[in-house]
């Protein structure tokens, strides 16, 4: 999973310890079906029974987890320890009339004895179950106590479909008995989605005017992958979907990143719903072909998308009707929508922040944002400063490198947290194996609570530090300041706590400086080749300082030194999508919204593919796992709520 594995027993099982029992080798595996099955009947009968006090007693007595999806509440939630499982199903357990608990039989589901922490080992298994509105998927994890009892460290359940709105799957292809041409089956569809759409998706900024101001040109930034998967989702949930897209094709706002980006996770884990890479994908996805992949998975898909097109300000929500009246510009023309749901699906990120330096007007270089950063053809034989040193900063400075930059400067603001790439694959590949289909390793790494993650990653720290030691040894040398998450648990839960801005547990450092972590902090850092430009010095390092001001060829630090540059490009932050919605929405209709990303007390990711706060709008930001799962989620609440099973 989230760490270094260790088979070692079950018995003592302490988050962060390795007791003198878990140290004792396994000489032989138990038998995982027979304790699975065993655990699952005795859970199933309680939970029919609604027997809370021996649902409870089904888990270990320390830190057990139980998470659940849209099962005993139409939400997500995450309880921890007896207390608070107890408390919750006592409002929820008789309502959901949980039934028929079953063993997953599955391939990559069905029992298996293995690590399920850093230190212990122990049972884990799929499970299926009824609930009074639909199917129930879980998934569970189980150790073994000093009694020789196996208890539950975490359960997992999830609304896997409503009774008799399930996906619809493949189609045969055939179509009026072999009466009908595909062409004119699809155009029906598509223009009866046109006329009524029950969802409208921004696929890309198409809700806001999400521009920044360079010297010589405005450029527009935003995602796809999320609205497309969202989109893909629907429409096998049978919702009538219309995504729009601000730009002239879809895919087109990779196409406008830095020319060299490439995807910094293997293509296992940022493949799309339904639809898997071919098996001689490269690994790491270079910019363009995302971009056309994204273009033909929204023609395979049979998505309805309107490029070119966007809402313009400022749409309105009728209580009564329960509908939007949303203005669309497309492509010059203004039409008039009134869906039922609008769904932010451009991701985490709204504006790029510029920051505002004193005497910027002086400077004769050149300044920009990374987002408008088009490659170093530009820069060559320049004196460059990036500023920020996260994942852009890393990719703009080696770029820059190759390209012939005179000079190239990181200014480093607080401390980076840097994983090699090499690391970082390792752990995916386990997460998302070439062998097991995307949806059970979706399901499976989902199933895990990101508290326990957390904890986890706090007691892994030393071990993964050990296999960096080269690269941050030339890093600190070089000067760059290095940490291992806020509070040490790793790069994985930083991304989650930080991703989108603050969080419950992660306090942004230097908050109040005024181009600083104001909306997107930096994520964790990847070493993709800089490290070793940052040791042989072509990469210099400028660390723990801010631009105070500018002079007409020179930046002016904190600490009143200077640096004699060409360009300056601000690999700096982003607004939350929230903050930059406010222009189109209003504060009147995104003040009742909830935070976007970052995590709740409970470790749920906030506000994205769960209740806004506002009726008919939802967020669905985040990477390309969060997308595939949650689509599912969010189909399945818009699904009730036009069921009657749920009232916003």
């Amino acid at each position: 999973m989230f760490w270094a594995p260790n088979v070692r027993s079950s018995r003592d099982y302490k988050v962060g310890s390795v007791s003198a029992a878990s140290r004792i080798p396994i000489l032989m595996a138990p038998d995982s079906s027979a304790i699975a099955t065993s655990w699952l009947k005795s859970f199933g009968e309680y939970l029919e029974a609604g027997d809370i006090a021996g649902t409870t007693s089904c888990f270990i007595p320390t830190k057990c987890y139980l998470r659940d999806i849209l099962v005993f509440t139409w939400n997500n939630r995450t309880l921890i320890g007896h207390e608070r499982i107890a408390d919750y199903l006592k409002e929820t357990l008789k309502a959901a009339s949980i039934t028929q608990v079953k063993l997953d039989t599955r391939t990559n589901l069905s029992p298996k004895f293995g690590p399920v922490t850093h230190a212990a080992s122990g049972v884990s298994s799929g499970f299926t179950f009824e609930t009074a509105v639909g199917h129930g998927q879980g998934y569970l994890s189980l150790v073994e106590n000093e009694a020789g009892e196996w208890k539950a460290l975490y359960v997992f359940v999830t609304l896997a479909d409503i009774r008799g709105h399930e996906e619809s799957g493949a189609e045969t292809g055939v179509y009026g008995g072999h009466t009908l041409a595909w062409h004119d089956v699809h155009r029906e569809r598509r223009e009866a989605i046109e006329r009524d759409p029950h969802v409208l998706i921004s696929a890309h900024s198409c809700f806001a005017s999400l521009t920044f101001q360079t010297k010589s040109k405005i450029n527009e930034v935003g995602a796809g992958q999320n609205g497309l998967n969202v989109g893909a989702r629907f429409r096998q949930m049978h919702i009538p979907t219309l995504i729009i897209e601000k730009n002239a094709r879809v895919g087109d706002n990779w196409r406008q990143r830095y020319p060299m980006m490439t995807l910094h996770t293997i293509k296992t884990q940022h493949t799309m719903l339904y639809q898997p890479y071919p098996e001689n994908w490269p690994t790491y996805t270079p910019r363009d072909k995302l971009a056309d992949w994204l273009e033909h998975y929204a023609i395979s898909q049979d998505l309805v998308v309107w490029t070119s097109s966007r809402a313009l300000p400022t749409p309105t929500y009728d209580i009564a009707s329960k509908r939007w009246t949303v203005v669309v510009d497309r492509a010059g023309e203004q039409i008039t929508l009134h869906p039922a749901h609008i769904v932010l699906a451009a991701g985490t990120l709204g504006a790029p922040i510029s920051p505002s330096i004193p005497d910027a007007d002086l400077f004769k270089g050149i300044t920009l944002h990374a987002a408008a950063y088009a490659g170093g053809k530009d820069f060559v034989g320049k004196r460059t400063l990036v500023v920020g040193a996260g994942n852009s900063s890393a990719d703009i400075c080696q770029d820059l490198v190759f390209h012939g930059a005179a000079e190239v400067t990181m200014l480093q603001r607080s401390s980076t947290c840097v994983v090699s790439v090499d690391t970082t694959a390792r752990v995916l590949a386990q997460l998302w194996p070439p062998n097991v289909p995307t949806d059970i390793s979706d399901f499976k790494s989902q199933a895990f609570p990101f508290l326990l993650m957390r904890e986890i990653g706090k007691a892994t720290t030393e071990h993964i530090w050990a296999q960096e030691t080269e690269t941050h040894k030339g890093l600190r040398e070089a000067g760059l300041k290095l940490n291992m998450g806020e509070d040490g648990s790793g790069q994985f839960p930083m991304i989650f706590e930080r991703f989108g801005g603050e969080s419950h547990f992660a306090t942004v450092r230097n908050h109040e400086l005024h181009y600083t972590e104001r909306g997107l902090t930096v994520v964790p850092g990847l070493d993709v080749g800089v490290a070793d430009l940052i040791r042989t010095g072509e990469v210099k390092i400028k660390q723990g300082v801010e631009i105070s001001r500018f002079t007409e060829n020179s930046a002016v630090f904190t600490d009143g030194s200077s640096l004699d540059v060409d360009a300056v490009v601000f690999a700096t932050s982003y607004e939350n999508i929230r903050d930059t919605m406010r222009g189109l929405f209003g504060d009147a209709v995104i003040d009742q919204t909830t935070r976007v990303w970052g995590v709740d007390e409970e470790g749920e990711i906030n506000g994205c593919y769960r209740p806004s706060g506002h009726p008919g709008l939802w967020y669905a930001g985040g990477d390309f796992v969060t997308s595939r799962f949650y689509s599912k989620q969010l189909a399945l609440e818009i699904k009730a709520i036009e069921l009657e099973l749920l009232t916003l």
